[in-house]
């Protein structure tokens, strides 16, 4: 019977998105009796599971590598297949330890940076590593067009993420008070967006603009820079800083909007960039339209018409007359919010995700 080792130095209770892809794919192989094992780092607070077949390993960078090695070299069978969560350092011990190996992909570790040694050293280094993968698994067409360019030869699979639409659903109502009322989610930084969202609701028509409520949850490096600015354009009674969201009031802060936004800019050089969105697919599963731009792997997120809608980046004019024919058809903003939850349900499940994994790792 083959197992399932997945390699990865990013697990709960750490909170990422890699973290939490590796939890769930761990999740279903056990559901499908697939059998599975975790091989990832100690850390504070890592007895919350008490779980047998997550094997933590304890040790300073470099010392910490050799003992992840050495353990999948006496503790997995040949016909063992190692599934990292990404092309490095994880990938790179997968396939020193001589087993089958598959590594996850997710966009923006693929992307060149500026540096010499990402230029001319790095960028060998993970062509080779990727070719000599059994398989790439990316999150997104765009991420699995990241992963042709860096290593062409590579053979490469697109699974759109997936997401628990039984926690993910409608726990507060609309408050439906004549109001558009809009909210953000993610880690605040410059490429995310929120200050051209912020542009352009202040570039609305005083009617439109006193009809829209905003509301950003997260914190990051560019907060300060986004409460001025919201000071600045006098938009103080318009705009909310929530801070962090706490994953129990997740549902509640997308129930509880109209439209869930986030307007990402792609910005390679820097290697910012949204892999795929996630965000986009939780919002959508708690009833709630979504409207993304057309930037990284967010159109494998977010379907115009289909729960939702995108417009290009950085477009103040898609943007704001969006807006304007929302404010002015409350009853599509309801209809879209029907349609997103049913989206979510149908094209994102962990069930979906787990049938096209297993497809190809376990063949």
């Amino acid at each position: 019977m083959k197992r399932v080792i997945i390699l990865t130095y990013d697990y709960p209770p750490n909170n990422g998105g890699i973290a939490r892809l590796c939890f769930e794919i761990k999740k279903q192989c056990k559901l499908n009796g697939l059998s599975v094992r975790v091989v990832t780092l100690a850390s504070s607070g890592t007895d919350m599971e008490n779980d047998e077949d997550v094997i933590r390993i304890v040790g300073k960078r470099g010392l910490l590598e050799w003992r992840i090695l050495n353990y999948l070299k006496k503790n997995t069978e040949r016909d063992d297949i190692i599934l990292t969560g990404t092309f490095h350092p994880d990938g790179l011990l997968g396939w020193l330890s001589g087993r089958k190996v598959y590594m996850l992909a997710h966009g923006a570790e693929l992307l060149p940076g500026k540096s010499f040694f990402q230029k001319y050293v790095w960028k060998y280094y993970r062509k080779y590593l990727l070719k000599s993968a059994s398989g790439v698994i990316a999150n997104s067409h765009y991420t699995e067009r990241l992963v042709r360019l860096c290593s062409p030869l590579s053979k490469v699979y697109t699974i759109p993420l997936a997401v628990d639409y039984d926690y993910f659903r409608p726990t507060s109502s609309k408050m439906r008070d004549g109001v558009l009322h809009l909210c953000s989610l993610s880690r605040l930084e410059k490429f995310k967006g929120h200050d051209f969202l912020i542009r352009v609701i202040s570039s609305l028509p005083s009617e439109y603009k006193e009809k829209i409520s905003l509301t950003i949850g997260g914190n990051g490096p560019y907060k300060e820079s986004l409460v001025a600015l919201a000071r600045e354009l006098h938009l103080v009674d318009t705009i909310g800083f929530e801070g962090f969201i706490d994953d129990g009031k997740l549902c509640d802060f997308y129930s509880s909007a109209d439209i869930f936004v986030l307007c990402t800019r792609e910005e390679p050089g820097l290697k910012n960039v949204e892999g795929f969105g996630l965000v986009f697919v939780e919002a959508q599963a708690c009833g709630t339209a979504v409207i993304g731009t057309r930037a990284g792997g967010i159109p494998d997120a977010v379907k115009d018409g289909d729960g939702g809608w995108l417009i290009a980046q950085d477009s103040q004019k898609e943007l704001s007359e969006l807006m304007m024919f929302l404010i002015d058809h409350p009853e599509i903003v309801a209809e879209e919010g029907l349609k997103a939850r049913q989206r979510a349900i149908q094209e994102y499940s962990w069930q979906n995700y787990y049938k096209a994994l297993s497809g190809i790792i376990c063949r």
